[in-house]
Parts: C-alpha cells; sequence; structure tokens
C-alpha cells in the first residue's frame, strides 16, 4: 500500500512511501529517479523546509533524513546523517512541520512537538512538548492552518472528535457533533474554512477563526442530498479546489467568487430587506406570514448571524392616521390585487404556479398580513415596515429590556452564538392606506426640513406623507385640477404605486406605477407643493423599481418588460436601455463603484455605470428575488426571495477578475 504522497516544490520531485518500507523519488515526467529502501513500513512522511529534512513517521518511531538533491550521498535522502525518536509507541500516522518545528501525532493518542537542531554531523531532534492523550483513540489526521491572525492545529481520531490546538499545543476547543471516525480533513484558504468528513455525504464546515461550526450557512452541499459517503478530503490551494474520494467515485468543488457567501434560512418566502451598519451590521428581513427577523453577524465570524424573531400578531401598538378614526372596522377589505407575475395565467412559469398567498395554511383562523417593504432611518434608529394591510410598523429599539434570546426553532449550533443585545419593539403602527402599502422612502432633516418625514404609497393609488417624530399624517396627495372629491383625487396615478424614491439634491421623489409610467413631482408637506414635474414613459409593463443614481445625477428604473431603464436628469429622456432577458423585481446601487444592481427573476446582475456592461452575475436563488441592498460595510450584497433565504454575495470590485454567471 502507498501510504503518502508529498510534492517537494522547489525540485519538482514526488515523494511517495509505502508499506514495504521504500521511499520513492519521482521526477514530474513519472520517471523513477530514486529508490531508498528504509527498511520498515513508512505511515506518514513530511518536508522541513528550514532545515532541508525530510521526515517520516513509522511504527513506534520518528526519523528524519537531511535531503541531498544532487545525490551527493548516492541517494536523494542522506540515510547515514538521520536521526531517530522513540517517544511514540504506535503507528506515527501524520506528520506536519512548521518552521524548524515538527508536529506528530500517532495512533497511540499522542501529540508531539518537536524542535529541529543540526551539526556538522548529524540532526538532531528535541521533544518542546507532550500531550500523551490528546484523543480517547488513536489519532488519525493532523492538519495545520496558517493564517495572518493565528495558526491552529486540528486533530481527527477514532474517538468521534477533532480537537482545536494553539502553536504551542495547548487544547482550544473539541468538537464532538460526529457520528463516525474522522475520515477526512482539509482546508480551504480561499475561503479560510475547514472541511471535516466523517464518512456522511456532506463534510462538516468549520470557521478556525471562532471555532464555529458553519455548515448551516453555506449553500455548497444543498443540492446533493443523495451523495455517497466522502472518505478523504484534499484542497489544491493554487485552484481552489476541494477534492473527496468515496467507495468508488470521485468528487470534485471549485470556488467561484460570485457565489454565495454566507445563507440564511426562514419559514416563510421573504418580502423586504433593509439593514442598519450604523454601530455594526444588522439586517432586518419581512416575510409573508408577518413576522420580523433581525440578523446580528457574529463578531468572530464573517460566516455566522444570530437571529431574534418578532411577530406581528404579538404587538399591541397604538395606532396613528385616519383607518383608526373609523368608526366601523373594514372587515371586507378588498384582496390585493396581484401583479402580473403573480398571475398564474400569465406569469406562472415564473412563479411556478404558485402565487405567494397560497403558501399560507389555509386552516389557519387568523388572518395573517405579510410584510411588504421596509427601511431603515439611521437618523431616528427606526425601522419601518409596510404590510399587505395597508398598515406601516414602526420597530424601535427598546433600552429599557435586554436579555438573552431564545428561539426555540434554532439548533443547539446556532443557539450557542446568541448574545445578550438590546430588546426590539414595535410602539406604533401608521394607518393611513386601505390596500397594501408597496413603496417607503424617507425625506431626512439633513435636506433642510423640519421633520424626518415618510412617503408611502400603495395599491390603493394612494401617496401619503408622515411625520416619523409626531407619528401624524401630515398629507395624503390630492390633485388639485379636481376641487370636488372623487375616488380618483386621491390617486396620485392610473396603476399601483409599486416603488418610490426621493432625491436629496433635486429635492423631488419619484414613484413608478403599474400603468408602466414613473412619476416625478417636487416634494412638499401639502398637496399643493407636490408639483408635477415629469412623467417618464417608456416601459411595457409594470415598473417594479426606481432608484436615484447619486453618483451619476440619474433615474433608474427597472420593469417586467425586461429592461432596466437610465433616464437624464433634466430632460427626462430615457438614454439607455439594458435588456435583462427577465423580469426584473428590484434595483439598487453600488455605494462604492455605482454599478446597477438587479434582481432579475432569481440571479443577481451586476451593471458596470459607465460601459452598461454585465460585469458580474450570481446565481443561487431559486424563486424570485424580492430586495437586494448593499452593505458597503461588509462589501457584500444582501439579497431575499420568495425561496425563504437571505443570502449574502461579495460586492463586485472592479479590480477583480470578470466573474462568469456560474456560482
Amino acid at each position: 500500500m502507498v501510504t503518502d504522497l508529498l510534492y517537494w516544490t522547489d525540485t519538482k520531485l514526488i515523494f511517495s512511501s509505502s508499506n514495504d518500507g521504500t521511499v520513492i523519488v519521482w521526477t514530474s515526467g513519472a520517471v523513477v529517479l530514486d529508490k531508498i529502501r528504509l527498511k520498515s513500513p513508512i505511515f506518514s512522511i513530511a518536508i522541513n523546509l528550514r532545515r532541508q529534512l525530510l521526515v517520516c513517521g513509522f511504527r513506534k518511531h520518528l526519523s528524519v533524513y537531511p535531503l541531498d538533491e544532487q545525490k551527493t550521498c548516492g541517494h536523494v535522502l542522506n540515510l547515514k546523517k538521520s536521526f531517530s525518536d522513540y517517544q511514540h509507541t504506535d503507528i506515527v500516522s501524520c506528520v506536519v512541520s512548521l518552521d524548524s518545528q515538527i508536529y506528530t501525532v500517532g495512533y497511540d493518542r499522542k501529540f508531539l512537538i518537536f524542535d529541529t537542531y543540526q551539526t556538522p554531523d548529524k540532526t538532531c531532534l528535541k521533544v518542546v512538548h507532550s500531550n500523551p492523550r490528546a484523543h480517547d483513540a488513536g489519532i488519525t489526521h493532523l492538519l495545520l492552518v496558517r493564517e495572518r491572525e493565528s495558526t491552529r492545529f486540528l486533530t481527527g481520531s477514532f474517538d468521534q472528535t477533532v480537537g482545536v490546538w494553539s502553536q504551542d499545543g495547548q487544547l482550544i476547543q473539541r468538537l464532538q457533533q460526529f457520528m463516525g471516525d474522522i475520515t477526512g480533513m482539509c482546508y480551504v484558504p480561499s475561503l479560510q474554512t475547514v472541511w471535516i468528513t466523517s464518512g456522511n455525504s456532506h463534510p462538516l464546515v468549520l470557521d478556525p477563526r471562532s471555532g464555529d461550526v458553519i455548515s448551516n450557512f453555506v449553500d455548497t452541499f444543498e443540492s446533493h442530498d443523495d451523495s455517497p459517503r466522502i472518505k478523504q478530503l484534499i484542497c489544491l490551494p493554487e485552484t481552489s479546489h476541494v477534492i473527496g474520494s468515496t467507495r468508488n467515485q470521485v468528487i470534485v468543488w471549485r470556488y467561484h467568487q460570485a457565489g454565495c457567501v454566507t445563507r440564511l434560512h426562514a419559514k416563510h418566502p421573504l418580502e423586504c430587506l433593509s439593514y442598519t451598519g450604523k454601530e455594526f451590521p444588522l439586517l432586518f428581513i419581512g416575510d409573508s406570514s408577518g413576522v420580523v427577523e433581525k440578523w446580528k453577524r457574529n463578531e468572530l465570524s464573517p460566516f455566522t448571524y444570530s437571529r431574534e424573531s418578532y411577530n406581528m400578531e404579538d404587538t399591541r401598538p397604538e395606532r396613528r392616521g385616519v383607518r383608526c378614526l373609523l368608526q366601523k372596522q373594514m372587515t371586507e377589505q378588498s384582496k390585493r390585487p396581484q401583479s402580473r407575475i403573480q398571475r398564474p395565467g400569465t406569469a406562472g412559469i415564473l412563479r411556478k404556479g404558485i402565487i405567494l398567498n397560497n403558501q399560507r395554511p389555509r386552516t389557519t383562523k387568523k388572518k395573517f398580513h405579510g410584510y411588504t417593504k421596509s427601511l431603515f432611518t439611521d437618523e431616528m434608529d427606526l425601522l419601518v415596515m409596510a404590510a399587505e394591510s395597508g398598515d406601516i410598523y414602526l420597530w424601535e429599539f427598546d433600552d429599557s429590556i435586554s436579555g438573552p434570546i431564545q428561539d426555540e426553532s434554532l439548533s443547539l449550533d446556532d443557539e450557542k452564538h446568541l448574545i445578550n443585545v438590546i430588546c426590539f419593539t414595535c410602539k406604533k403602527v401608521l394607518t393611513g392606506h386601505f390596500k397594501a402599502v408597496t413603496a417607503l422612502a424617507v425625506v431626512g432633516k439633513e435636506n433642510g426640513f423640519s421633520s424626518v418625514y415618510l412617503l408611502s404609497g400603495g395599491w390603493d393609488r394612494r401617496l401619503c406623507v408622515w411625520d416619523l417624530h409626531a407619528c401624524t399624517l401630515i398629507e395624503t396627495f390630492s390633485r388639485p385640477e379636481l376641487d370636488h372629491w372623487s375616488e380618483q383625487r386621491e390617486s396620485a396615478c392610473d396603476g399601483a404605486i409599486m416603488d418610490i424614491c426621493y432625491c436629496p439634491k433635486r429635492k423631488e421623489f419619484a414613484y413608478s406605477s403599474s400603468d408602466g409610467n414613473i412619476y416625478i413631482r417636487n416634494f412638499g408637506a401639502s398637496s399643493s407643493e407636490m408639483t408635477l414635474v415629469h412623467i417618464l414613459s417608456g416601459h411595457e409593463a409594470e415598473v417594479t423599481s426606481v432608484v436615484w443614481h447619486n453618483l451619476k445625477n440619474k433615474w433608474i428604473t427597472g420593469s417586467e418588460d425586461g429592461t432596466i431603464r437610465i433616464w437624464s436628469e433634466e430632460d427626462a429622456q430615457c438614454e439607455r436601455i439594458l435588456h435583462t432577458k427577465g423580469v426584473v423585481m428590484c434595483i439598487c446601487i453600488d455605494q462604492m463603484n455605482g454599478c446597477i444592481v438587479a434582481g432579475v427573476h432569481d440571479t443577481i446582475r451586476v451593471y458596470d455605470p459607465d460601459t452598461f456592461l454585465q460585469v458580474q452575475c450570481n446565481v443561487g436563488h431559486t424563486d424570485l428575488i424580492r430586495c437586494i441592498v448593499h452593505i458597503a460595510e461588509m462589501k457584500q450584497y444582501a439579497s431575499v426571495s420568495w425561496d425563504r433565504t437571505v443570502r449574502l454575495w461579495k460586492a463586485y470590485y472592479k479590480g477583480s477578475n470578470q466573474y462568469s454567471s456560474k456560482a
């Protein structure tokens, strides 16, 4: 049996060891350069580059041999200047070299650290650390994880545990969540993670910096439920490939820069996403069942997040607005209109024949009103969440209550990441709309106004202006040309309002509509000040998204017609049309480089703002993407989808290579 293979980079030679007691040295052309008989079966080999030594692990002893590339002594190994140590009492299963030190483990459960020194006549080994019982059974694996911040060693054993050790041999952590013997371990430098397999089909993924198991936060293995059991793992850092072997197969994974960095799971289809990076990044998501989730990234690991969940039905906030003054409760509100992509007759292929409202359990007596839109205002530390019912919920931090978070849906692995946090509560609800609210925008004091205002619009075609400090409705837009009241008087457009955006530079706001147009108005606290500036026409279907590009000073819009349009600032003319080959669900602007980031069906497409060429494509979602945000502090994009996941991606960097379309 060939027990080990080793590549000597400097000379491009390969060493192989065997139970037959020989070491064979091969050239890159598979020609035998040297065959050295060491008499005893060899179980592990390593090269110490600092001392130019080949280290061999035998049964009950360890030997080192000076390297002689020119074979001046007759072989590539100088057998006359070798040195052996007999600290081990069983097979030396693994050898690792780091600087001048040699680390060994064996079936005798020992973990030893040797220091090497040389004299003109010989090389010697000195034990500087010995742990005679590092595991409760034989140790099968030893892995070096060397990073800029720290150096760690990982050991795997027949006792079905993995030990994490410091450079001086002190135990840091012991992982015990394995169902079998540890059969393979490898370090993946491109992700700075460790993969560990114990004979199962999915390797466990470990973040060695924090010690967190991050398997649930990556999507590498989500589509491989029926994979065979993996026995061994190896990583090729030069090409960023991980190779796993089974009984009769070889499986290869390749690192992709445009792949999902982190995946967070939810129970229901997700509709909206917002975040704050004021003190530390927090993600807020709203789903179709009326649940708000707040996700906080672990300070020690970029992959893991802790979660708090808040149910809309459990809140008892104070209600402010027009509808709360009505004596009669509006129990028979019109059903939320369905956009073209939500109707199975015209867009079932996009939604796979499933309407969002049908995702909820039919047997539930309570009527759930899911969230549709959200934003976070750093100026007031306030989370604004709009709902299908027409209500707008104001969530804020409550400093008076703090404590550990309990979530029965989390696993034990997730719960250990939870920390004491300030609680989050909904104290007020704004009730001014009669149907689903789908558009929100904040106008802050930095724009010269005396208060912080909220603009809201929705399926009732109404535009409402709120004072967020007083939590009062200031104005509902009405058409001044209609001097008598009618249903059309308070309609800001001919279709449902899909999205809204405020432009601080021009003190204007634009809102897109299902009628295919985008309306631009001056902002003011009264209807008379909201004069119409432009109507942007050109889209052939519902305009789902409108954003202001503050680096290019242009309006950007996306539509169900499969196009993104760029509009000039002054004359509102369409300057460029980008064909996305799919329904545009949402758009955001990369605040660092100005790229246009679009959610096109279930794919994220990134377009350069100068050339308008696609420079990045992120694939991973399996259903419609509902919202995207750029988290500049983390250099990532975050997206939510009807596939019940939040996914985080590396933001596009202009100096990087072009990403392909496969994640």
